[in-house]
């Protein structure tokens, strides 16, 4: 109809008529896109080295390795400084990185530890950038739009997964791995520019002049008091540790032995990622008084992507529980990311989620380096089987929380900003 607003015809996305958050969202968009062309070429351009899962593993575990070495420094700096300065140092750091591999692949120098080195850094950079995203998407959106905020900022890597999926699979079977990477370096360079023009509202920040020490202690005594999070924690430990490695060191070798190499891979990344697009939108419309009952009950339809992998199944059955499995996980993430932000006030909220991003993460630098060990001793589909468990587990263990069923929609942490 003429004179009516695309956006505010499309649910769930009224958030992007706020231009700084319109700003942040294409930002990341666009580096999820990236990414996700990065992470399909990655094991593919390890395996064209001569390398199998436990270089995979190698290089994966790289990057999770400095994310729980630096996780908190960063949230204490985020929480200190302007997130989006941090934001925008942190992409610049890993444009250079994936440029740098990119030319490593494209020239054929290093190898494999030439790449483990880069991808080092490349976490590290990360480990300051999580914190600070968590922290600034609500100084990006007004309050009463931030659960669908969440929702949109939830399926970035989504829509990074159905584009880069197919993206990827193009660059690496037409122009090489190298190609799909350098790529990314360029999604970086765009990200920057657009939080460059962005204009974040100011909230209160961590007590300027304190050490970094009781900063720390502070940020530790507010995510230790809040039972629910730390079981939410414990629960993620084990995606870190079984799931995870089960889906990127697990999941291109079966593409590679049983299904048709890179192309069927990024057909399953793709599904994911609508499967991701599919909860973005349908998660803005749910008001669940039980928030954190709902996020782990409707996870349970993940493990059928494991099952079918297993198998394996045919591509088709293996994409469209995907879909099914994107979709759950993209709205339980989304609501926990809301119920974190209602519960914990903006001045300690970053170091609150680096607590949460290490408690996460720690396992998973682990779960990488094991994944040849478990693959050679289980194979690939017991490998796939150890994953269901750890979904299963991870719902069992939160859900038997009280403090997790008795978690309502109040928001101390809005009320107090």
């Amino acid at each position: 109809m003429p004179g009516v607003s695309t956006r505010a015809a499309l649910p769930g996305t009224g958030c992007l008529r706020e231009q700084s958050f319109r700003l942040l969202f294409t930002s990341q968009l666009l580096s999820a896109v990236g990414d996700t062309m990065a992470s399909v070429a990655v094991p593919f351009a390890i395996i064209a080295l001569g390398g199998g899962a436990g270089d995979i593993g190698l290089v994966l575990g790289a990057r999770a390795v400095p994310l729980v070495l630096f996780l908190l420094v960063g949230g204490v700096w985020a929480d200190r400084i302007s997130r989006r300065t941090v934001m925008i140092a942190s992409d610049v750091v890993r444009a250079a990185c994936q440029a740098t591999f990119a030319a490593i692949l494209f020239l054929g120098v290093g190898g494999v530890w030439a790449i483990v080195a880069i991808t080092f850094v490349y976490g590290a950079a990360e480990a300051f950038f999580r914190p600070a995203l968590s922290g600034i998407v609500p100084q990006a959106v007004s309050p009463e739009r931030l659960q669908e905020a969440y929702g949109l900022i939830a399926i970035t890597p989504a829509v990074g997964m159905t584009l880069g999926g197919v993206l990827g699979g193009t660059a690496v079977a037409l122009i090489s791995p190298a190609g799909a990477i350098a790529i990314d370096a360029a999604t970086f360079v765009l990200a920057i520019v657009l939080l460059a023009f962005a204009r974040f509202r100011t909230v209160a920040m961590a007590e300027r002049g304190r050490s970094f020490v009781a900063d720390l202690r502070e940020g530790w005594d507010a995510f230790r008091r809040r039972t629910w999070l730390v079981m939410v924690v414990l629960g993620e430990s084990f995606y870190a540790l079984l799931v995870m490695p089960a889906i990127f060191v697990g999941g291109p070798l079966i593409a590679e032995q049983y299904l048709s190499g890179a192309s069927s891979y990024a057909t399953i990344v793709t599904f994911f990622g609508l499967g991701f697009i599919t909860g973005g939108l349908v998660v803005a419309r749910l008001t669940p008084k039980r928030p954190l009952v709902l996020a782990y009950a409707i996870t349970l339809p993940f493990v059928g992507t494991f099952i079918a992998l297993s198998v394996p199944a045919p591509v088709a059955v293996i994409a469209a529980c995907a879909w099914i499995g994107g979709t759950v996980i993209i709205i339980s993430g989304s609501l926990l990311e809301a119920t974190i932000t209602r519960q914990v006030t903006p001045d300690i909220r970053s170091r609150v989620g680096s607590f949460r991003a290490l408690g996460s993460q720690v396992c998973q630098p682990i779960g990488f380096a094991l994944a040849g060990a478990i693959i050679a001793g289980i194979g690939l589909s017991g490998t796939m089987w150890l994953a269901v468990a750890a979904v299963l587990a991870n719902v069992a263990l939160v859900l038997g929380t009280p403090s997790v069923r008795a978690m309502d929609d109040s928001a101390p942490g809005l009320d107090a900003a």
